[in-house]
């Protein structure tokens, strides 16, 4: 086993002890990787979420109100030709599931104006997690929404909000 002799040797151990705190302490701070992979993906998920508020939006505007069974919906968002497609912004507009699981989002009518939109988190969130991520669909739900805690979340979506 080595040891050390010098007073150089000495300054090696301590800069070999301080790398190695510097990582574990960096690792505390910002998590591992398995943090870093349940951010990513909660993040892909919120993304996901504010584009099927989209094409929510876009079914109502195009469409009318909600029904009750939310697989006529998706129906209408995958037909390009479809009322709900044609609608003002809605070109593009695509019904999304939790790219995570592969399960459909749990999606609930309110009333004409609104319904809720949820899904399972696998971290908390604050008010400006997930903001870059989410683009156009950032306009009909708040994703800015805080999540105290990690698991089931909700966000209200609006139905007749129009970007023009």
């Amino acid at each position: 086993m080595w040891t050390p002799r010098e007073s150089g040797d000495w300054l090696a151990v301590a800069l070999v002890g301080v790398a190695v705190a510097a990582i574990v302490a960096g690792l505390a701070i910002i998590g591992g990787p398995e943090q870093a992979r349940e951010v990513q993906q909660d993040e892909a998920r919120l993304q996901a979420l504010a584009e099927t508020a989209l094409a929510l939006n876009c079914y109502r505007r195009g469409t009318g109100p909600l029904p009750d069974d939310m697989q006529s919906v998706r129906s209408a968002i995958g037909d390009f030709g479809s009322a709900a497609r044609l609608a003002t912004g809605c070109r593009n507009a695509r019904w999304r599931d939790d790219p995570i699981s592969g399960e459909a989002f749990e999606i609930v009518r309110v009333d004409d104006l609104q319904a809720q939109i949820c899904a399972v988190f696998a971290r908390p969130g604050s008010r400006d997690y997930g903001r870059s991520y989410v683009e156009m669909g950032d306009y009909y739900i708040d994703s800015a929404t805080p999540r105290p805690e990690a698991g089931r979340s909700c966000y209200t979506v609006n139905l007749v909000a129009s970007l023009g």
